[in-house]
């Protein structure tokens, strides 16, 4: 996808980038996945802005999942039973691409940019 910024397109490639990896499973502890399942998630079809490494084992961040909801999550692979997994969907104000005050540059909005674009190709 062409993007006017640089800045834009950097946001896309590292959307993709990050995809990637954890679709190919690099670069992600195996277990993560797991739990990603366990929540309902297929990270195959799923969107990956980043993945934060809190901590060993412990990991935070986004993602938007196959029916296209904003997840947040926190979780310890000691304890994944306590991992937080909260859809954020109806708060995203203007990290929604369709907002009149989006911001390409950030993740969140570029995921569903991104989301969206590929299942427009899908379809």
């Amino acid at each position: 996808m062409d993007f006017n910024k640089i800045s834009e397109q950097n946001a896309w490639n590292a959307v993709s980038d990050a995809t990637q990896q954890v679709r190919q499973g690099e670069s992600i502890h195996p277990s993560l996945l797991a739990w990603f399942r366990q929540q309902g998630i297929e990270p195959e079809q799923a969107v990956f802005p980043c993945i934060g490494l809190f901590d060993d084992g412990v990991f935070s961040g986004t993602l938007v999942s196959q029916d296209r909801r904003v997840i947040e999550y926190f979780v310890d692979m000691e304890e994944p039973e306590a991992g937080d997994f909260e859809d954020v969907t109806d708060e995203l104000g203007p990290k929604e691409p369709s907002h009149p005050q989006r911001d390409l540059r950030d993740l969140i909005t570029m995921s569903l940019v991104f989301y969206d674009h590929h299942h427009q190709k899908a379809a």
